[in-house]
């Protein structure tokens, strides 16, 4: 049993961008001075290790029928599209590496971030921090997490190849501008 992180018209790196962007405000309400771009890009570094560390993506995954096995995890119930999505090839599928889960992955999220923030904040006392920000951290991901029960144990994904997801330069990861139709 694995777990998957399901978005649609979003990649990895979009992810790893609305979740810093979500966890900064809270930051920023416990100083006293502005933080500035820098904590931010701190954050989005953070994040993006931990999802780097955590998630693997396959080109192929999707493809075979073996959707009606997920159940979502923990973390909340779906959000409307994600049950029926309308366009099946705009809903980009991460699996959590063997072992991991939802819990684990919002800990190594919230770590990296709390360590980014020390960092860029050595004097400042963050009381109360790490229980907003997991928050933050869970509502972004309630509703994409996925727990499937054969997921990596199906004969189409011993032949999957698997692929980067942080290299944009790769037409896989390219998210459809709204309005625009991909050809």
């Amino acid at each position: 049993m694995r777990y998957q992180i399901r978005l649609t018209d979003q990649n990895l790196p979009g992810l790893a961008r609305e979740i810093a962007l979500a966890c900064w405000p809270p930051i920023d309400a416990y100083v006293p001075r502005p933080t500035g771009p820098s904590l931010y890009r701190a954050l989005y570094r953070a994040v993006r290790g931990a999802l780097r560390a955590r998630l693997e993506a396959f080109r192929y995954c999707g493809a075979a029928p073996c959707d009606h096995w997920l159940r979502v995890s923990e973390l909340g119930e779906p959000e409307r599209q994600e049950v029926y999505p309308p366009e099946l090839e705009r809903v980009r599928r991460f699996i959590a590496r063997p072992g991991t889960t939802p819990p684990a992955i919002v800990s190594e999220i919230l770590r990296g971030m709390l360590l980014a923030t020390v960092k860029a904040l050595p004097s400042v006392r963050l009381k109360g921090l790490a229980r907003l920000l997991r928050r933050e951290i869970e509502k972004i991901l309630r509703g994409r997490v996925y727990r499937s029960e054969v997921c990596g144990e199906l004969a189409i994904c011993q032949q999957n190849e698997p692929y980067d997801p942080w290299d944009l330069r790769d037409p896989i990861n390219r998210v459809p501008k709204e309005g625009v139709k991909s050809a």
